[in-house]
């Protein structure tokens, strides 16, 4: 009996295997809870955090962004000589600046008289200066094999790294290095990471020149002043949570923040599938554009209440008693992240009429205002903080919306567009308002799940909708 054929396009592949490299890379972290937290108490976890957003944060300054560069100047040429003297002069730009600022924390850090009360050793962060050396190196030479289509060995570097890091983490804290330990594991895979891209991008350090360079920042630092930007509302809260609680809740947030992450980690493949068609269906099909974005909406609402429940019996049969408090954390944590996925699907409008500079005022905006309700009601608590956040994402996809649908209107069923965030909203105060309760939990899932998709199916005709807002 023969089985039928199954054709898959290249591009089908590709985004197969970046979906897989990608899953595995960030499930790994959060399949390997159970065993760290059972080394490493809350504080300890809660210091990792800490290193691990202000080394995000320290990140994004040191590479400047210059992997968006390689993106925009290589694409234009088709000679393969002329985009890897690019590559190279990026990648050398990118390493001494890592180098040059990272040596400069380096001795300022070493230098400093340490305080025993700081929530972040000295040590530690010695280790993170050095893990930043490389970290711009590294999102070059990833992108660039990327751009060479070299799926196969994208894949078997970042997985097998990631088994390598993962390893040196169970090893360090068998040993019972505790966080140095982990640190150390991380530094030395991205290190291993770092030599294998190059020799299989065929990477070499080559002089930049100055036209270059200037030309390249000029393109860059916009960049990466929307990724400080964004930092604002994904990592600034953590030391918000320090002030206004402790090191030990950065810790239990910090567990509940990783479960809420399986949900984006979730939606990412809709996100690979969707982003390289949704142009040019805007523009050939608006009713079909309408439809998928709907859709999405409608996936991003029902996996954000799904994952609420599944991660809260994850936390209580897979963790300690210790980290009880991070299911209490658990539904904050999904509801900060839900209006940033529904803001990714719902600005199809101004990105496809290139009205980005709109999308950068309104990520400045919510931001700015973000940080300054955070700095006067941080001493509240973390729900204070975590409702903050949470509100201002989901006002930044609403103002996303309008705008786009001022510049590019698309016809969404404006009515059911905000039904559905309505819908998950009911459900996840639900969840954490009523009592602890499986069968509770699961109708509540089932309920939440069930008018959402009652909602998005009847009707689903969308032609009488595109001249005028109907429900």
């Amino acid at each position: 009996m023969s089985l039928l054929p199954v054709s898959v396009s290249p591009m089908q592949k590709q985004m197969l295997g970046y979906g897989l490299a990608l899953f595995f890379m960030k499930g790994l972290s959060l399949i390997m809870l159970p065993i760290t937290t059972r080394f490493l108490s809350p504080m300890q976890i809660g210091e990792l955090e800490l290193l691990a957003v202000s080394a995000s944060f320290i990140g994004i300054l040191l590479s400047a962004s210059l992997h968006e560069a390689l993106y925009r100047y290589c694409a234009k040429h088709k000679s393969l000589n002329r985009k890897r003297l690019i590559a190279n002069q990026l990648f050398t730009l990118t390493l001494l600046i890592s180098l040059s600022f990272s040596l400069l924390g380096l001795i300022v850090t070493a230098s400093l008289e340490w305080q025993e009360h700081w929530p972040i050793s000295q040590q530690s962060l010695l280790i993170v200066w050095l893990s930043l050396t490389i970290e711009g190196a590294l999102a070059i030479a990833l992108a660039w094999l990327r751009m060479q289509d070299k799926i196969e060995h994208f894949c078997r570097i970042c997985m097998g790294t990631s088994l390598l890091q993962v390893t040196l983490v169970l090893l360090a804290l068998q040993l019972d290095f505790g966080v140095i330990g982990v640190l150390w594991g991380g530094l030395l895979a991205h290190l291993m990471q770092l030599l294998l891209l190059i020799s299989s991008g065929q990477l070499t350090l080559q002089r930049p020149q100055w036209a270059f360079i200037h030309t390249s920042l000029r393109y860059s630092l916009p960049l990466m002043l929307s990724g400080l930007i964004a930092f604002g509302l994904n990592g600034a809260e953590r030391w918000f949570m320090l002030h206004g609680e402790s090191l030990a809740m950065v810790g239990h947030y910090a567990i509940a923040a990783k479960f809420a992450l399986a949900m984006c980690v979730l939606v990412q493949p809709f996100g690979m599938w969707w982003m390289p068609k949704r142009f040019v269906m805007a523009k050939q099909a608006p009713i079909k554009a309408a439809h998928t974005t709907e859709f999405g909406v409608v996936y991003v609402c029902a996996l954000a209440t799904a994952i609420a429940v599944i991660g809260q019996w994850l936390l209580t049969f897979t963790l300690t008693d210790t980290y009880a408090m991070a299911g209490q954390l658990l539904v904050g944590a999904i509801f900060m992240v839900l209006g940033k996925e529904l803001a990714e699907l719902v600005n199809l409008g101004l990105l496809h009429s290139h009205n980005t500079p709109i999308i950068f005022k309104v990520n400045l905006a919510t931001t700015g205002s973000t940080l300054l309700c955070c700095s006067f009601t941080y001493q509240w608590g973390v729900g204070m903080i975590m409702l903050n956040i949470g509100a201002a994402q989901l006002i930044r996809a609403l103002l996303l919306y309008c705008l786009s649908q001022r510049y590019h209107a698309l016809p969404y069923r404006h009515i059911r567009m905000g039904l559905y965030p309505l819908v998950t909203l009911t459900g996840l105060i639900s969840l954490q308002c009523l009592p602890n309760n499986v069968y509770i939990e699961s109708g509540i899932v089932v309920l939440s799940v069930m008018t959402l998709a009652l909602i998005f199916r009847y009707p689903k005709e969308y032609s009488a909708h595109f001249n005028k807002a109907g429900a």
